[in-house]
């Protein structure tokens, strides 16, 4: 679709004025600014197709457009209306037509380059070896050891030297299928046979009361015709996910269990809540939460190379906490996966962070991380959950008298299905 483009770039102010950019430094606004342009339309024009992937944030400069979702039901947003300070249908895939009522100008800033400027700037402002900021907590002691593995990981992360994880062959199959429009139940199902493991999780899956269990499927066709092409892809990548969770080291397998059962219980967590929000996709949801940690991975298997005496629980969880963020971003990013899932690898530990009235994915799993936290001795170093922007924004409902969600207490059998599903 073609736009009439004016050849003029926004301010900084005008790039400040919406909500989400607000957070980002003067450097990091010049340089969105300067890879952004200021795009016109006039009335009647098709701005955004409802189901589109396209991983772009839209913001409305000026003009009057119409939002129409599937059921038909409209809404206008004005410039100067406060659901214009965000962006417009921001989650994937999009949930509504956007149509300019009135001649409008618009900015769209593609997922990608927003999250390389916030790294770029990150790297540059930060005092860690080789330009890269760590995460975690940079008052805590270090050693020796740890202080060598964070140095070498940096330095070989800045030099492309770093064997980051791979998405596993399947997952990209047919990831790739999908994008070349292939629709035939029996072809994906072919692909996905290839791996007889994934192949059982997803006929479980399609037999599950999370799936209205309306008699049984028995053939891997069957499965997908059930769960329809984008359901089946999501399930597929998130099942594929379980073959990066492992090391040859008895210690780093342990914190690679460890890992796997956090963020099998976030995701679980995290497709329940947006069960309860029709604004999220539940699959999404889960393959974020699934996935929100995976630097660790690249942390963990990178920690093998070290002598016995940096193999310590406390040094390796250490590097973890430091490393975890950037490495999951990069990781992400390199797959190819939206912004959804970049923004929750590098935030979903940022309990306090507030990005205005409109939820997103990594307000769920900050949400479900906070639960899960929940009785355990996780939950005195992290805020309770009714103490951070997120449980506003998503509007959760009541508390229990253990400050847990009453939502997700109550629907402790589902979210035990989702977990027995995800470790089948």
């Amino acid at each position: 679709m073609m736009q009439e483009t004016a050849s003029n770039s926004p301010t900084t102010e005008l790039l400040r004025s919406f909500t989400p950019l607000q957070e980002l430094s003067e450097n990091e606004l010049l340089k969105l600014s300067s890879i952004t342009e200021i795009e016109q339309a006039p009335a009647g024009r098709l701005l955004i197709k409802q189901g589109s992937e396209q991983d772009y944030s839209f913001f409305l400069v000026s003009g009057h457009i119409r939002l129409r979702a599937a059921d038909g039901k409209i809404s206008d947003v004005r410039k100067g209306d406060p659901a214009a300070d965000n962006p417009i249908s921001q989650l994937l895939p999009r949930r509504y037509d956007v149509i300019s009522v009135s001649k409008v100008s618009f900015i769209r800033i593609n997922g990608a380059d927003l999250n390389k400027i916030k790294l770029r700037n990150q790297a540059a402002e930060s005092a860690s070896v080789s330009g890269y900021e760590v995460s975690g907590e940079n008052d805590e002691e270090t050693n020796e050891f740890e202080n060598q593995l964070t140095f070498q990981f940096l330095q070989d992360l800045e030099n492309d030297k770093l064997e980051l994880p791979s998405l596993p062959e399947v997952a990209f199959r047919i990831g790739r299928a999908l994008d070349d429009n292939v629709s035939d139940a029996a072809t994906i199902a072919k692909m996905i046979q290839t791996d007889p493991q994934i192949t059982a999780k997803l006929i479980k899956a399609a037999n599950c009361a999370i799936y209205g269990r309306r008699g049984e499927v028995e053939t891997c066709t069957a499965a997908v015709i059930r769960l329809g092409n984008d359901i089946t892809h999501k399930l597929v990548v998130t099942f594929a996910m379980r073959e990066l969770f492992k090391s040859e080291s008895s210690l780093l397998q342990q914190r690679m269990q460890e890992l796997w059962k956090h963020s099998t219980h976030v995701a679980a967590l995290s497709f329940v809540l947006a069960k309860h929000d029709k604004r999220f996709n539940p699959e999404l949801a889960m393959l974020i939460g699934l996935l929100h940690d995976i630097g660790v991975v690249a942390v963990l298997n990178y920690a093998k190379n070290f002598p016995v005496e940096a193999k310590q629980p406390e040094i390796i969880d250490q590097a973890c906490r430091r490393l975890r963020a950037q490495t999951g971003s990069l990781i992400l990013q390199k797959w190819g996966f939206s912004t959804d899932f970049i923004l929750t690898a590098l935030e979903s530990e940022m309990w306090h962070r507030d990005k205005g009235i409109t939820p997103d994915y990594c307000d769920l799993v900050i949400i479900a991380q906070l639960h899960s936290y929940v009785g355990t001795n996780r939950a005195f170093a992290a805020p309770a959950i009714h103490e951070v922007p997120a449980h506003s924004r998503l509007a959760l409902g009541e508390l229990t008298p253990r400050l847990s969600l009453k939502i997700l207490d109550e629907a402790k059998e589902q979210i035990a299905e989702t977990v027995a599903l995800l470790n089948f």
